[in-house]
């Protein structure tokens, strides 16, 4: 379990973080989070390498604090309200009984969320700027009813990571500038199931918890190259980092005997890595009120290949992801009426990484056709806000997933919409 040092550690970032943060759900592909910025959002995130227009940058690539000045604080809050409905029907193995599974389907599996971004930025100089971003990258929660049919494969799932990111940037030239930083990175997950008590002769349900948390260590690289003041591109490369979850596995109204015999409460740990992502951005200005951008990521999801939990005493639990590595591809343009006043617009489309022989009820993920739009104001010399709107339009995800137990067949139908706001005050 964690240290005394960690504790500690986690402790702080847990408190800041819940003022407005509960478990993120995962509103990219897989479990990945893309909503650390109101600003980004109302591009659909095109251009967020390239365009350094505020402090999300520190995130999104740290090079481009280099193109803003003095001191700044900044906070972003995204409420995410996520819908996922099943319909379909489970049925058992014949080597546990066979049939179908009574129960419902499940409800909306889908948990609105505000996820929360905070960020500071201090000039040492015109050329060096030292950063710190604290944000939630990958995330994720189903819940089902307790009833549903699929409640033997998931009933909660939920996974949070906080990262601490302090950065650097330097500009090296009137055109290049260089940033980079650390992830320390908090992980923390549960998953719940129910447990088929029919296989010891009883007619109720029990139910299975795994709980762990672990800290890793990445890096965060940018590179900022400037054509001229109103074009440029952007590099960046975020590291996969590295976690062993440790906790505990639990079992509640389980009956102790025959099949069941081997489930018995336990410490347990699972190895879970967050993929490393590369991303290019440009940026170019058509005229002091137009600008356009765009934006590309690859994600090295093909880590995510199995999910492994071992407990140390009873059975351990194994499912193949066998995931797929993705690519997210976004344009945006944005129109400023006034000094004070932008408005903004972005399509983007998003791949799903699970193949579909690997679906899951835990993770029930399809592509992706995100539409965006948003607005800033900027409320004095030293204060902006920033405000956005994003729907995103969720492929039906057709359903296989088997299991010891037996087999989910049926189709998930969702979508996903995003509210963000954020103030950016400069001192």
């Amino acid at each position: 379990m964690l240290t005394t040092h960690h504790r500690m550690m986690a402790t702080g970032v847990l408190c800041l973080a819940s003022v407005l943060s509960q478990a993120a759900p995962a509103q990219a592909s897989g479990f990945q989070l893309r909503e650390q910025s109101a600003e980004g959002m109302g591009n659909a995130f095109a251009g967020a390498t390239a365009k350094a227009l505020d402090l999300s940058t520190i995130f999104y690539n740290p090079a481009g604090m280099t193109r803003l000045q003095g001191n700044a604080a900044q906070g972003d809050v995204a409420y995410v309200m996520p819908r996922s409905t099943f319909s379909g029907q489970a049925n058992r193995n014949t080597g546990v009984g066979g049939g179908v599974v009574p129960g419902g389907s499940g409800g909306d599996a889908g948990v609105d969320t505000p996820l929360p971004s905070i960020y500071a930025m201090m000039s040492v100089s015109p050329d060096l700027k030292l950063g710190l971003a604290i944000n939630t990258p990958y995330g994720l929660e189903t819940d089902y009813d307790d009833d549903w049919v699929g409640r033997y494969m998931a009933l909660n799932s939920k996974l949070m990571t906080i990262d601490i990111t302090p950065s650097a940037a330097y500009r090296l030239n009137s055109r290049l500038s260089v940033g980079g930083g650390l992830n320390i990175q908090y992980a923390s997950a549960k998953l719940t199931n129910a447990v088929d008590n029919r296989l010891a002769g009883s007619a109720s349900d029990g139910t299975a918890e795994v709980t762990g948390d672990d800290w890793g260590v990445g890096v965060n690289l940018g590179l900022m190259y400037e054509f001229s003041p109103t074009s440029r591109v952007g590099l960046n490369y975020r590291s996969r980092v590295l976690h062993e979850l440790e906790g505990k596995t639990n079992y509640t109204g389980v009956v102790n005997a025959g099949a069941l015999s081997r489930l018995v409460d336990s410490d347990a740990t699972a190895k879970l890595t967050t993929p490393d992502t590369f991303s290019v951005g440009i940026y170019h200005e058509l005229s002091p009120q137009w600008a356009v951008m765009g934006e590309a990521q690859y994600t090295n999801w093909s880590l995510f290949d199995h999910l492994t939990v071992d407990n140390q005493t009873g059975a351990d639990s194994y499912v193949n992801e066998d995931w797929k590595d993705t690519v997210f591809l976004s344009a945006g343009a944005t129109y400023k009426p006034s000094e004070k006043w932008k408005f903004q617009g972005g399509i983007a489309v998003d791949q799903s990484p699970v193949p579909e022989a690997h679906r899951t009820a835990r993770i029930p993920d399809q592509d992706r056709l995100w539409l965006s739009a948003g607005l800033g104001y900027q409320l004095t010399e030293g204060m902006a806000l920033a405000a956005s709107y994003t729907h995103i339009f969720v492929r039906d995800a057709d359903m296989n997933e088997s299991s010891s137990f037996g087999k989910l067949v049926g189709t998930y139908d969702g979508q996903v919409d995003i509210i963000s706001a954020s103030l950016k005050a400069s001192f």
